[in-house]
């Protein structure tokens, strides 16, 4: 009688971490920078800005914040936005991106042959797309993007 370990089909509870924590330093970048950027491009109706942002072109960028009133303290939309600017703005995302690439890496070199199509799939997009976030904020349009948002 053949007996196999019950562990060996069960996915690891750490594989869904690692994608969760991938993913979000992806949505924390798309709704710090790219959801101002597209909404200043959006207001201004200037589409090439998105290209080239600036002072000149956007203004300031906290124009295009979600609107602060007497309820915007309460208001959970206001306070994730001005979390994930403020991560991008002081380059954490640069360090949360590679932390990320790294773990997904470790993770998919180590586990290459227990892991279904699906799970390595979806491991090695989450891996790039963080590795893809930092190097575009170490790229001239990253700081250009940084200093916008600085502003």
């Amino acid at each position: 009688m053949d007996v196999q370990s019950q562990d060996a089909g069960s996915p690891r509870p750490g594989r869904h971490l690692i994608g969760w924590f991938q993913y979000s330093v992806v949505a924390v970048f798309l709704l710090g920078a790219v959801s101002l950027l597209v909404a200043a491009a959006a207001g201004t109706g200037d589409w090439a800005g998105l290209a080239d942002p600036g002072l000149e072109r956007y203004g300031d960028p906290k124009d295009w914040n979600p609107p602060l009133g007497p309820d915007s303290v309460w208001n959970p939309l206001a306070w994730l936005v001005e979390i994930c600017r403020w991560i991008v703005m002081t380059s954490l995302i640069v360090v949360l991106g590679f932390i990320g690439a790294l773990i997904g890496f470790v993770q998919f070199a180590g586990q290459r042959g227990s892991l279904t199509r699906g799970a390595s799939v979806n491991l090695l997009v989450a891996t790039v797309l963080c590795a893809s976030t930092a190097l575009v904020m170490l790229t001239p349009y990253g700081a250009q993007l940084r200093n916008w948002l600085l502003d």
